[in-house]
């Protein structure tokens, strides 16, 4: 009977850890399964991060929205956002609540690729 009950209590002990432990195991599988990161431009110079949210491009400006090149500045900074491996470095805050970021494309500054598109037009 006691071999019985220390069985029985062993087993209990290593349930009880077995509970502790799977949410743990399915954090680790979301963390490696992390769903990929998506980018919408919103301008020539601003994008939406599916992590980041809002993101100012730092060092770039491009045309407002009904300005000449508007369409084509934002074509091009979306094209950028899905040519390569992104890299946002975070610098602060604009006033608008954006974040503004040094962001990279392949290991290239964006926002100076962005100034060479607009002074190429």
């Amino acid at each position: 009977m006691q071999i019985s009950l220390l069985a029985l209590i062993i087993l209990l002990i290593l349930l009880f850890l077995l509970f502790l432990l799977f949410p743990a195991f399915r954090l680790r599988k979301r963390m490696i399964g992390e769903e990929k990161e998506t980018f919408v431009a919103i301008d020539g110079s601003t994008f939406w991060s599916s992590r980041w949210g809002r993101v100012k491009v730092y060092g770039a400006e491009s045309p407002g929205e009904g300005e000449p090149e508007y369409e084509q500045a934002k074509q091009f900074l979306s094209n950028m956002l899905n040519s390569g491996v992104i890299k946002i470095v975070p610098i602060g805050k604009n006033k608008e609540g954006a974040i503004v970021a040094k962001v990279l494309v392949g290991g290239e500054d964006l926002g100076e690729k962005i100034r060479k598109e607009i002074e190429g037009h």
